[in-house]
């Protein structure tokens, strides 16, 4: 009877383990063959127990049935089933001290429970590991030169930044005030903590040559759309596989920059994209 229990155990343990892999995997494979899988390589490990070559065994067997004998199977499948199976041996292990007392039947739902549920976290943290790698692609080394100096910016092209100047139609890319500020002339430092926002179509604090690099842009917050001020810079290079110059579009300098993403500096237009995709 105790064989018994070890089977449907190991059963249901590879059943999860390897629904888990589908999901990760984006690959889509009927329940009867992850059921099928899941009792053959348990067969294998109750019954030839754990020797090394049983175990390897019941790998390929566990991987070859759910997703075909096939190499990239094994490549593709193969490590994230051996990291599930990792994990959850790790976390059963160290419960084990805790359930040993219980009943047969409480510790394998309990068992089962727990692994299911450690492997749904996983998935969503999987998931959010692999949304922060993509999004770590859109990110640049570049070179902003305004004001007559050259500024060294983290940037994140943003694909949601869609915003225009309304009167060219021309990119405008967010810039931490903060990151910018030791590189401003004294005279721009001055000018800007002297605009207010509540009346921000005076620019009389701006000198003449300011003013003329100045245009107004509307930004819809979700309260409401205020006006804020954009500068013209001269170009704006942005390094990856292919390295691009942008010129002539505009910048807003923010103070609210704690949650660009990835920590940059810089917010891009999406149209940066253009030439780095």
């Amino acid at each position: 009877m105790y064989g018994e229990w070890l089977v449907l155990i190991n059963t249901l343990y590879n059943l999860a383990i390897l629904t888990f892999t589908a999901k990760v995997t984006r690959v889509h494979v009927k329940n009867t063959r992850l059921l099928m899988s899941s009792i053959c390589s348990s067969l294998i490990a109750v019954i030839g127990g754990q020797k090394l070559i049983i175990i390897l065994l019941s790998f390929i067997v566990l991987i070859g049935i759910a997703f075909h004998f096939k190499i990239r199977s094994f490549q593709k499948q193969g490590p994230i089933v051996l990291v599930a199976t990792i994990v959850i041996g790790g976390l059963l292990t160290a419960l084990q001290p805790y359930l040993k007392n219980l009943s047969v039947i409480h510790f394998m739902l309990i068992c089962i429970v727990l692994a299911i549920g450690y492997l749904a976290v996983f998935y969503k943290q999987w998931g959010f590991v692999k949304l922060e790698r993509v999004s770590g692609q859109f990110v640049f080394d570049t070179t902003l030169k305004i004001f007559d100096v050259a500024i060294p910016l983290s940037a994140f092209v943003d694909t949601g930044n869609q915003c225009i100047e309304p009167l060219s139609g021309k990119p405008v890319h967010f810039v931490s005030y903060t990151a910018l500020r030791p590189h401003l002339p004294i005279a721009m430092r001055k000018a800007l903590s002297e605009w207010q926002e509540s009346d921000p179509y005076d620019v009389s604090m701006f000198s003449a040559d300011y003013q003329r690099l100045i245009r107004f842009i509307h930004v819809n917050t979700v309260q409401e759309q205020t006006v804020v001020l954009g500068f013209r810079f001269d170009e704006w290079l942005i390094k990856g596989e292919t390295s691009q110059v942008k010129a002539d579009e505009y910048i807003v300098l923010t103070k609210k920059a704690k949650n660009f993403p990835h920590s940059t500096a810089a917010i891009l237009h999406f149209s940066a994209l253009s030439n780095n995709s």
